[in-house]
C-alpha cells in the first residue's frame, strides 16, 4: 500500500502544483488582457486626443474670425453713424454760408447798382453845372 500511497500522493502533489501553476498563468493571462483592453481604451483616449489638436487650430481660426467680425461690426456702424453724423452738420453749415454768401453779394450789387446811379447822376450834374460855367466865363469874357 505505501508503494499505493506513493504514487498517489506524488500526483497529488504533482496535481496540486500544475493547479498552482496555472493559477498563477491564469492570474498572469487576466492581467495580461486588463493591461491590453487598458491600454486599448489609452489608446483611443489619446487618439482622440490628438485629433481634437489636430482640429484645434482651425476651430480657434473660425472662433477668433467670428469674434473679430461680431466685434468690428458694432464699430464700424458706429463710425458711420458718426460721418453721417458730421457729414449732415457740415453740410449744414455749409449751406448757411451759401445762403449767406447768396444774400451778401445780393446786397452788394444792389449797392454797386445804386452807386453806378449814383455816379451818373453826379456826373451829369456835374457836367452840366460844368458846361454852364464854362458858358458863363465864356459869355463873360466876350461880353468885356
Amino acid at each position: 500500500m505505501e508503494s499505493n500511497l506513493a504514487p498517489n500522493s506524488a500526483r497529488t502533489k504533482l496535481d496540486l502544483l500544475y493547479h498552482e501553476v496555472l493559477g498563477e498563468v491564469t492570474s498572469l493571462v487576466d492581467r495580461l488582457e486588463r493591461t491590453t483592453q487598458h491600454m486599448h481604451t489609452v489608446q483611443k483616449h489619446m487618439q482622440a486626443m490628438a485629433d481634437t489638436q489636430q482640429a484645434l487650430p482651425q476651430q480657434l481660426n473660425r472662433h477668433l474670425t467670428t469674434t473679430i467680425e461680431s466685434s468690428i461690426r458694432p464699430i464700424h456702424q458706429d463710425a458711420q453713424q458718426a460721418i453721417q453724423a458730421m457729414l449732415y452738420d457740415t453740410r449744414q453749415q455749409l449751406e448757411h454760408v451759401a445762403r449767406e454768401a447768396t444774400q451778401y453779394a445780393s446786397t452788394a450789387h444792389r449797392s454797386a447798382r445804386r452807386m453806378t446811379w449814383i455816379a451818373l447822376l453826379m456826373g451829369g450834374a456835374a457836367g452840366i453845372l460844368g458846361g454852364l460855367l464854362a458858358g458863363l466865363t465864356l459869355g463873360q469874357m466876350l461880353i468885356s
